[in-house]
């Protein structure tokens, strides 16, 4: 059993060392004109590290979108919330305002059912003295 698991050991440490890796000191090379020589294993890493950018880019602008509409709900949703206070408080004037009213009212009308108790004692008093 141990020969077996020093076997499988050694293939994967074998295996491990037959995949090509780029060291980019000595796999890119630059050239007088401003562009680089990359050898075959630097090639495709430098292709994946592309590739991986430009997702990573177009995840970060649907990220930046995402937060983008998430803020415009939000300011929405205060916009809402603001609207319905000032509702909500001027309606609540109103009512302060009606029942202010209705108190004038009734005291109102208690004035003039006095008034009109008073003037018709009087014109009574009036028809019995004549």
């Amino acid at each position: 059993m141990k020969k077996l698991i020093s076997i499988f050991l050694l293939f994967c440490i074998f295996a491990n060392m037959a995949f090509a890796d780029c060291d980019f000191k000595t796999g890119i090379t630059p050239l007088g004109d401003g562009t680089f020589k990359y050898s075959g294993e630097c090639h495709r890493r430098v292709g994946d590290l592309m590739q991986d950018n430009k997702i990573k880019e177009s995840q970060i602008s649907d990220l930046s979108k995402a937060i983008e509409l998430k803020d415009l709900a939000i300011s929405k949703a205060d916009q809402r919330t603001q609207l319905w206070m000032d509702t909500s408080y001027k309606l609540e004037d109103r009512l302060n305002k009606i029942d202010d009213l209705r108190s004038k009212n009734n005291w109102m009308y208690f004035g003039l059912g006095a008034l009109t108790i008073l003037g018709a004692g009087y014109l009574a008093s009036q028809l019995v003295r004549r």
